[in-house]
């Protein structure tokens, strides 16, 4: 009864610590360069650029699909639940402190965010025709009213400039709004065709944009410049730049949400990796602390913590390891005591 007892002991521990570093039990600080896909069900999948999982953040919303992200100066984390139309904060460890800031002033179908210098932001949704800015507090600043078509405002990004929004809506279109004049600006393109999804500004003035079967780049006119064929893209729909400034990453929805990073000189698939299980949710947004935005230069979460876990991960860890060579003794016949 007594050897029985302590194998239970000994494998509780081990399961803990197994669990902690799976991002499961604590969570853990990020690191640079890593991409944070929105898998579904009111998760997010932290994984290195190489595919290995980190950790899985839960929003606690049970959102069928958790869609578009960003991070703030401090390497916060915020990530929107479309079908809950929610809007979750996490700390720069990992930690949940709220899963809807900004409560009862929430667009229709959340879909994306952006930050701005000064720590606001904005929020974009696909169920309206309306871009609402809140400050860092998840305090409501300003409500404006957008032209919109076929759907909302959707997929949004923020110009050097902090007044000029960029944004698509399921359409052939990439529209702009002035939040400084409170002004609709004529359409940056609107000659796509088909689908358009995840845009992000470059700093020339052009941008890349998710166009469902590829991925198209624009120069500062909103002329298309270069098409990114992307051989197992079935539906181009997340789409975020690497902190290294050559390279962005783009993913598919539906399937088992391949993710491909790409190099933009020359459309070099440089890996790719699946974020969820065939059958699974879909992979709905998809963000890279350490990120490039060109409304906030030092958003994106900055340099990170690489490679220095949480302290309680530690802790966890040696008690894992502690759980071992406790089953290695038993596995030999010795008792504890």
């Amino acid at each position: 009864m007594r050897r029985a007892s302590e194998w239970t002991i000994g494998a509780v521990v081990v399961l803990v610590a197994v669990l902690s570093m799976q991002g499961v039990v604590c969570a853990l600080p990020y690191t640079k360069g890593d991409i944070f896909a929105s898998v579904g069900n009111g998760l997010v999948k932290e994984f290195t650029p190489a595919g290995t999982l980190v950790q899985v953040l839960n929003t606690t919303t049970g959102s069928s699909e958790v869609t578009g992200s960003a991070f703030d100066s401090s390497g916060n984390f915020y990530v929107t639940g479309f079908q809950t139309s929610t809007l979750s904060k996490f700390d720069n460890s990992g930690t949940l402190p709220t899963a809807n800031l900004i409560a009862g002033h929430n667009p229709v179908n959340n879909e994306s965010l952006v930050f701005d210098n000064s720590g606001n932001f904005y929020v974009g949704g696909a169920g309206g025709n309306i871009i609402r800015e809140f400050t860092s507090s998840g305090t409501l600043l300003n409500t404006f009213t957008v032209t919109v078509g076929p759907r909302g405002t959707d997929w949004i990004d923020l110009a050097a400039d902090q007044h000029t929004i960029f944004y698509t809506s399921e359409g052939g279109s990439i529209r702009r709004f002035d939040t400084a004049t409170n002004t609709q600006l004529p359409d940056f393109t609107n000659s796509l065709g088909g689908e358009s999804f995840a845009l992000r500004l470059l700093p020339d003035g052009g941008a890349l944009v998710a166009h469902t079967s590829n991925v198209r780049r624009l120069n500062s006119s909103g002329a298309v410049v270069q098409t990114y064929t992307i051989p197992a893209g079935t539906f181009l729909f997340a789409l975020n730049l690497d902190p290294d400034g050559t390279t962005f990453w783009t993913g598919n929805l539906s399937g088992t949400g391949t993710v491909f990073h790409v190099r933009i000189s020359d459309g070099a698939i440089l890996g790719q990796f699946n974020t969820v299980q065939p059958g699974g949710f879909d992979l709905a947004g998809l963000t890279v602390f350490g990120e490039i935005t060109q409304g906030c230069p030092d958003c994106g979460g900055g340099g990170g913590t690489p490679g220095v876990p949480a302290p309680s991960t530690l802790i966890l860890l040696g008690a894992g390891l502690v759980g071992l060579s406790i089953l290695k003794r038993m596995a030999r016949g010795q008792t504890l005591l």
